[in-house]
């Protein structure tokens, strides 16, 4: 694979899974990343199981592959010596502390710019740097929960349902990495670093997509439908006799040709043979 960010450098102060997802993309890219812990804790993450793989846990290592390590207390001033110091010779920080928390550590972007003027400094919290609910702690399940997704996920008529991973977490650090990237990329015109605000509750609010401009177009409120789809139909999965079976039809031709191959199937189970329509014996089906 090739590795385009080879040769920068990131400090990673994220924790959970939003924030090490984004650097681990960056790692996956080429750069170097080196993550910070607390020392005696680390990454809260590294207890979540079981399982463990030698002593690691797997979601831990779902997350951080590819890094480098090392344990800080970053309320110490000999620690934000040390971050400072790698920052002179850095291109990207990621963190994900509360808002405001980097300030009392000398460590905001206002501080850092003026150190590093070319540093690309992206903070990713719960529901962002500004606005009422800055200060609140933001896990995946709620901002899955207050954008509406969750309302919309599960069967007609039961409680709502977790997604089973952390969507609002992989969308903010997806939107990280693009943005860190974009700003790369306008470094090499200005030279100038830039600040990015990434939010869990934003990132995962522009995923209701079409689900928003159902309810714009309606002013209905989408329901709960399954695995079944409000706009194309048949596009779910069905229960049948030993197994489940997804049906995935996105336009009439398909639906068509969908058809085609259950009575193609019905006429097999009575009469042992298939006759071969000649779109598929062709292969233009």
């Amino acid at each position: 694979m090739a590795q385009p960010l080879k040769g920068l450098r990131v400090i990673d102060l994220t924790k959970d899974f939003a924030g090490p997802f984004c650097t681990m993309i960056l790692s996956d890219l080429g750069a170097e990343v080196i993550k910070v812990e607390k020392p005696g804790y680390g990454d809260e993450t590294r207890s979540w199981g079981p399982p463990f793989v030698k002593g690691l846990s797997h979601y831990f290592l779902s997350l951080n592959r590819g890094k480098k390590s090392i344990t800080l207390d970053l309320k110490t001033t000999a620690a934000q010596k040390i971050i400072r110091q790698l920052l002179q010779d850095s291109d990207i920080l990621v963190e994900s502390f509360r808002p405001g928390s980097l300030t009392q550590y000398n460590l905001d972007y206002a501080r850092l710019r003026r150190l590093n003027k070319a540093l690309v400094y992206c903070s990713i919290s719960g529901f962002g740097q500004t606005g009422p609910y800055r200060d609140r702690p933001g896990y995946d399940l709620v901002a899955l929960a207050m954008s509406g997704i969750m309302s919309t996920t599960g069967e007609e008529g039961r409680p709502s349902v977790r997604v089973s991973i952390p969507v609002a977490d992989i969308a903010a650090g997806h939107y990280a990495s693009t943005a860190i990237l974009a700003c790369l990329s306008r470094r090499l015109v200005t030279g100038r670093g830039e600040y990015i605000d990434i939010s869990l509750y934003d990132s995962i609010v522009s995923w209701l997509s079409y689900l928003a401009t159902y309810y714009f177009a309606t002013g209905k409120e989408p329901r709960r439908m399954g695995s079944a789809h409000p706009s194309i139909v048949p596009y779910q999965a069905f229960k049948c006799k030993d197994k489940e079976l997804v049906i995935a039809v996105g336009n009439d031709s398909q639906w068509q040709r969908c058809v085609a191959l259950s009575d193609l199937r019905d006429y097999q189970r009575r009469n042992g043979s298939v006759p071969i329509p000649i779109e598929y014996a062709t292969g233009q089906s």
